[in-house]
């Protein structure tokens, strides 16, 4: 689909030109004042932020992007609700299928076709431009609420596969991290990544996974999105944007 954005920093930038994002410059503490300043600003229909001066971390911190129904609607190039709508369409009218029901479900079948994910045997992606020891105090990691055990990670993008199946699943799992090298997993109970954990798990098997922090809007979107078990994330997302999603 056309007008979706290729990566995070893409997106954030059309908000700042739409005006709905603000720029926060004034130092801010990721322990409780960041998710206090965030959680004001959706009750109050504030636009997005990008705090620039994290206490202990020299990377900016992005919040609130995709918080209100406008930005979602900015994010997919058009009104949410209009996707589940596509479908229902699309599968009323394949009961049962035909010349003239294929005809008028073209332009759902074309982004279907699309929805393929195209691995990349060689070069790499964007998330592999940068190599350097593993140090996550160096990130804007929030502890959100009193109580909380520490700071979580709270949109991390958790990339396994079913031990048995091969079957892959992008879920969101909050990580709490540890230290600096060291986080916990918050497995849902009943979704994709939990289920693959606990298979391993059984067979006595390490589960290896891959976490991201940050992506294209339709991504970030499909990996929290609510999909029956089985549905693949990433071609959700491809489906999304009308175009594949690209793996490195």
């Amino acid at each position: 689909m056309s007008g979706t954005f290729r990566n995070l920093g893409a997106f954030l930038k059309a908000l700042r030109k739409d005006g709905d994002l603000h720029v926060v410059s004034a130092p801010v503490d990721p322990e409780y004042e960041v998710g206090e300043i965030a959680q004001r600003a959706v009750r109050e229909g504030k636009p997005a932020l990008l705090f620039t001066d994290v206490k202990g971390s020299s990377l900016p911190l992005a919040m609130n992007a995709l918080a209100t129904p406008g930005r979602i609607e900015r994010a997919l190039g058009r009104a949410p609700e209009s996707v589940g709508e596509e479908l229902v369409r699309f599968v009323e009218r394949m009961k049962p299928p035909s010349a003239g029901a294929l005809w008028d479900s073209r332009a759902t079948i074309a982004r279907a076709l699309n929805a393929r994910v195209v691995p990349r045997r060689a070069g790499s992606g964007a998330s592999q431009a940068l190599t350097e020891p593993l140090d996550l105090d160096r990130l804007p990691v929030l502890r959100c609420w009193p109580g909380d055990g520490g700071r979580f990670f709270t949109w991390p993008m958790v990339l396994t596969h079913d031990p048995v199946t091969g079957g892959r699943n992008l879920g969101l799992y909050r990580l709490h991290q540890y230290d600096a090298k060291t986080t916990g997993m918050h497995w849902q109970i009943q979704k994709g990544g939990g289920f693959h954990y606990h298979e391993a798990e059984k067979r006595g098997e390490a589960l290896p996974a891959t976490v991201s922090l940050g992506a294209d809007p339709c991504l970030m979107l499909s990996a929290v999105a609510p999909l029956p078990e089985g549905i693949d994330e990433l071609a959700f997302a491809a489906f999304l944007r009308g175009a594949p999603t690209p793996l490195a």
